[in-house]
């Protein structure tokens, strides 16, 4: 039974040496012999584990369960790999033992990994992102305004008297410059690089709070050094979304903030009165889900406290103390047995009395269910994990069969199968109905045995239910941070539309205003006709920043004018030829499966921009039957495919929206040659992967 499982079971002495290691547990260290597994101890494989320490931790087993851990563990080959620990405590004959199970979990950390990257790699498209519109708002947007201003002081200088439209557009204008400043700070908090955290918070809370016309407090102890820059730009981040939520969808008349430190952690913590919500249905937009994914990477604990009525709550708490390694490396340890040891000696059996309490204790802590069944499929044996994935008692689940719990092996089926069965069988997937009806993935590996002449059947049933959810929150994962990236583009198209746009369109109206107003202006000037040009930049630049971000002619034109316009407008704006070909394919992509393939385009134009140095650029959407390909091209200078990865999410995002539509993305490019970017999907397939 303990060799089918597929975790390590350890039984130890109150010293730590090992007196039993089953199969897994043998092949999770790697490299030793039974006998040399058998003449170590816990502390000569555990990096982090001292000799005093297990002393304590046997000491503690005495005051009640002992809580699951994880640590790392050396093999003999000295990699380490990250494991999960559960023992108990036995005394049998007056002696104490230790027994645990270790559960290799290297593929769940690396699953956690990648999920990290791909986070860190979205936080850092989107802080690209904040900064390019930054950057284009101060220097296209910022520039012009104050060359209106400019041009209206030399218009003011003529007038005879200050007119009202003179006064009513300056107005304008600081409103406008005021409302630039706020988003380019915002967007790009260079203040941290020279205040610090602290006072950056302070600033950005008091000016929310006039904004908004809240009351406000601020506390904060000497927090300055305790984080890395990037650190500090992800807390600044979390009380901004806080605060934004609170301002946009709280209705809060008052808003707090503290910072508290200790030698361990630095603690942030965010309260608004405002009407709160469920935080199990969370309001729309990026908020919860960037602040979690910060929280993440500054492995930080994130609690958000609130309900209807009541106000909401953040607390951020971020550890102070190192993280320890978890590469898999070794950490400059020297082992204790560099050379294999001679095992001492020991009982060829362990007492009856022990062996038969750890075989309990072994069947109720392995987190597989031990099913023991006789050649009609009735229970024999099971272990408390078997109860717990049926929802049966023990006596209930001894009183049934395997036909009673699997829809898959009726009585026929289940005789064909143990008639046919011989020596292990390979682990195969079916089901399980529980007490309650429902339906639960399993995995099964049986094997017969014979006991004095009768043959039973020994199974270890794992639940997948839980593996399933993983690997379908895995797939899910990329196309939740992809929709998060474009919930932030929404935000900030609607925030130049409805700020500074408006605005700019007041301006022109006032300057009308102005032009007819009767003595404002003399005869012709051209520093009308240039202010009024002016403002055409600047409304083009924000229009096209909104565009760019939020593709409105997605919703109303259609993915292929989206592109037509896009294409065109890009090769202006950068003095590229273009040749451009395209087909309706708006019948047979759903509006998501459009939005992934135009921002495709977008991104392979974007690049072809940054790093292609080309001359002419070919765009191309086609229909075949039911296959649709988009084309990007040019005559840049091209790369290495196998040894790139274009600024920010970049190529990796583009194939990452081609698989959620279904498609396929290739990539053609050579040094000197240019680069051939093309996306191909069948419409019918894309359009059920993007239902799944």
């Amino acid at each position: 039974m303990a060799d089918l499982a597929t975790e390590g079971f350890y039984l130890v002495d109150r010293t730590g040496r090992f007196l039993y290691v089953n199969a897994q547990g043998h092949a999770q260290m790697g490299g030793y012999s039974m006998e040399e597994m058998l003449s170590l101890t816990v502390c000569d494989i555990s990096p982090d584990l001292t000799p005093e320490a297990f002393a304590a931790h046997v000491a503690a087993s005495a005051q009640g369960p002992m809580p699951c851990i994880e640590s790392r563990t050396r093999r003999k080959d000295g990699s380490i790999y990250p494991a999960e620990v559960s023992a108990a405590r036995l005394e049998v004959d007056g002696e104490v033992y230790l027994f645990g199970v270790a559960r290799d979990v290297t593929e769940r950390k690396a699953a956690e990994n990648e999920r990290k990257r791909l986070a860190a790699q979205l936080l850092r498209t989107i802080e690209g992102e904040r900064q390019r519109v930054a950057r284009e708002l101060h220097d296209d947007v910022g520039q012009a305004l104050a060359t209106v201003g400019i041009l209206l002081d030399a218009l003011e200088l003529e007038a005879h008297g200050v007119p009202e439209a003179f006064r009513a557009t300056r107005a304008t204008i600081r409103r406008i410059t005021e409302s630039l400043a706020r988003i380019v700070r915002e967007y790009h908090p260079a203040e941290l690089l020279g205040l610090g955290l602290a006072d950056t918070l302070r600033t950005y809370v008091r000016q929310l709070a006039e904004r908004h016309g809240l009351r406000w407090r601020f506390e904060s102890e000497p927090v300055e050094g305790l984080l890395a820059p990037d650190q500090e730009l992800q807390v600044y981040r979390v009380v901004q979304e806080a605060l934004a939520n609170a301002a946009r969808h709280a209705g809060a008349r008052r808003i707090e903030v503290a910072i508290a430190a200790t030698p361990e952690h630095l603690a942030i913590r965010v309260r608004d009165d405002g009407g709160g919500f469920r935080v199990e249905a969370p309001v729309e937009g990026i908020g919860l889900a960037t602040m979690r994914e910060r929280a993440t990477l500054l492995r930080a604990a994130l609690l958000i406290d609130s309900a209807p009525r009541d106000g909401t709550t953040v607390e951020l708490t971020i550890p102070l103390a190192p993280e320890p390694p978890d590469d898999g490396g070794d950490d400059g340890r020297t082992m204790r047995f560099l050379r294999s040891p001679v095992a001492p000696e020991r009982p060829a059996a362990l007492p009856p009395a022990l062996d038969l309490e750890v075989f309990r204790q072994m069947a109720d802590m392995a987190s597989e269910a031990f099913e023991l069944v006789d050649r009609h499929g009735r229970f024999v044996y099971v272990n408390d994990r078997a109860c717990t994935i049926t929802g049966y008692s023990r006596d209930e689940l001894l009183e049934r069969s395997v036909s009673e719990i699997n829809p898959d092996f009726p009585p026929d089926v289940w005789n064909a199968w143990a008639a046919a069965a011989e020596g292990p069988v390979p682990s195969f997937a079916t089901r399980n109905r529980r007490r309650d009806g429902q339906m639960i993935p399993v995995e099964v590996s049986a094997t017969p045995i014979t006991v004095h002449g009768v043959r039973y059947f020994f199974a270890v049933v794992r639940d997948l239910t839980d593996r399933r959810e993983a690997e379908a929150a895995a797939r899910g994962f990329t196309r939740r941070l992809l929709h998060t990236l474009e919930a932030e583009r929404r935000r900030v198209a609607r925030e130049l539309h409805d700020e500074v746009g408006h605005a700019i369109a007041t301006v022109g109206v006032l300057l009308h205003a102005l032009e007819s107003e009767p003595g404002a202006v003399v005869g012709p000037h051209p520093e009308i006709a240039a202010t009024h040009a002016t403002i055409r930049s600047i409304t083009e630049s924000v229009a096209r920043i909104v565009r760019d971000y939020h593709p409105a002619e997605l919703l109303a034109l259609g993915l292929e004018e989206a592109l037509r316009t896009h294409a065109r407008l890009f090769t202006q704006r950068h003095g590229l030829a273009l040749r451009l070909s395209t087909a309706a394919v708006e019948d047979q992509l759903s509006d998501e499966q459009a939005l992934h393939l135009y921002r495709i385009v977008q991104e392979a134009l974007a690049n072809v921009a940054r790093h292609g140095s080309a001359h002419r650029v070919a765009v191309r959407l086609v229909r075949h039957g039911a296959r649709i390909t988009a084309t990007v091209r040019d005559d840049g200078v091209g790369f290495d495919p196998e040894a790139s990865r274009i600024g920010g999410l970049g190529l990796v995002t583009m194939r990452e929206r081609a698989a959620l539509i279904g498609g396929a993305l290739a990539i053609r490019s050579r040094p000197g040659q240019g680069t051939e970017i093309r996306v191909t999907l069948h419409a019918g397939a894309a359009a059920r992967d993007a239902d799944d």
